[in-house]
């Protein structure tokens, strides 16, 4: 008969039973609607990441990211200026100016060599970027127009730059971006009337079969809002479209102008990893603010995903977001919804990227990986 070492064993027991205590206190909380309590916890880095990648990140920390809270320092606050035209605009060209200053915009410039023109088309302000090494031969007949993000409030003439020029550079495209009508001086459908005016300008040179359309973040939204509008006019769609680092407005119960993704699982993980937890039960009653302040109920130009039957007739779509993008919810959505009914769509998630993270780090690998699979599908599915 073997001898049992007491000591031990009771040390055993005293670790399990502490062990087992543990693992109840730091066990998520569920409670009978669902709602999780999760405890804290420690969230590294993507084992996915690249050593190159990490170092883009760090930098990103170290040196862009701190430039995106002061680029815009000294200028006007653009809703106190709102009811003056020419104060809105100076307000709007001084936050622009300031970003060319910093570095992630210098960067980007180097690495993107393009050339930026601006014109009127279509009575809309419209940046035109065309490859300091031309137009590709395969792309002469073809055109991209980028619907740039910054939440229906701010971004153009420079975000706009950002997620234009990477694009026109290593596609070969020729890509125009339209300074669309905002908030807090305009509502629903400015923005929508104006990109709709430049496709259709386009149309006068390009056969629909060979525009592409994309957006990042509430570009992506307005793209779809312009697919919807066109659907619902008998005019001519685009060849394909790109909805990056947002999906398809689906309205959240029934309040016009609030959407799904502000409330998905990923808008709740990303905002508490951020530092901002989103409250379980909303403190207010639900309103649309902003840009979409007093829009209708059941318009589609608003909530094109309320309708399938405008869905099922989307044309090619690329869909495009990260891991700890708090939009990620309502990419994957609109993606299962357009592939249930019928439409070409394509999906491509990166492990361990933000919201819009490859659009503003020119030194990540990733973003050139997602450049690429942007300048694929449409040169897939342009003029074909």
């Amino acid at each position: 008969m073997k001898r049992i070492n007491l000591p031990l064993l009771a040390a055993v027991f005293v670790m399990s039973a502490s062990s087992g205590l543990a693992e109840e206190t730091d066990r998520p909380r569920v409670e009978p609607n669902g709602t999780v309590h999760v405890p804290a916890f420690d969230l590294p880095e993507s084992v996915y990441l690249s050593d190159e990648s990490r170092a883009a990140m760090k930098y990103f920390r170290d040196v862009y990211g701190p430039e995106f809270g002061t680029f815009s320092r000294g200028c006007p606050n653009l809703f106190e200026v709102a009811d003056d035209p020419e104060a809105a605009r100076a307000a709007r060209q001084c936050v622009a100016d300031g970003y060319y200053e910093t570095s992630i915009y210098k960067d980007t410039r180097a690495k993107h060599p393009v050339e930026i023109t601006g014109e009127t088309i279509a009575g809309v302000y419209t940046e035109v970027f065309v490859p300091t090494n031309g137009v590709a031969a395969a792309n002469k007949n073809r055109v991209l127009i980028s619907i740039h993000g910054g939440g229906f409030t701010i971004g153009a003439r420079y975000f706009s730059h950002t997620e234009a020029m990477q694009v026109a550079h290593m596609g070969g495209y020729k890509v125009i971006s339209p300074d669309y009508r905002m908030a807090p001086e305009f509502t629903h459908p400015a923005g929508l009337e104006d990109v709709v005016a430049v496709y259709r300008a386009m149309l006068k040179g390009y056969d629909a079969a060979s525009i592409g359309i994309y957006g990042c973040s509430a570009g992506a939204m307005l793209t779809a809002q312009a697919v919807a509008y066109l659907l619902r006019n008998n005019l001519p769609t685009p060849g394909g479209i790109g909805l990056f680092c947002a999906g398809i407005p689906m309205t959240d119960g029934a309040v016009p102008g609030v959407f799904k993704m502000g409330r998905s699982e990923s808008a709740f993980l990303v905002s508490a990893i951020n530092g901002f937890p989103r409250p379980v039960e909303r403190t207010n009653p639900p309103r649309a603010r902003g840009y979409f302040t007093g829009v209708k109920a059941d318009d589609p130009m608003v909530a094109p995903g309320d309708h399938d039957e405008l869905l099922a007739r989307f044309p090619p779509s690329l869909l495009i977001s990260g891991t700890r993008d708090f939009a990620l919810g309502g990419v994957l959505a609109s993606h299962n919804r357009l592939v249930r009914l019928g439409v070409e769509a394509n999906l491509h998630i990166w492990e361990g990227l933000g919201h819009a993270t490859f659009a503003f780090n020119p030194r990540l690998p990733e973003s050139d990986e997602v450049h690429n699979v942007i300048v694929r599908f449409f040169d897939e599915h342009l003029g074909r």
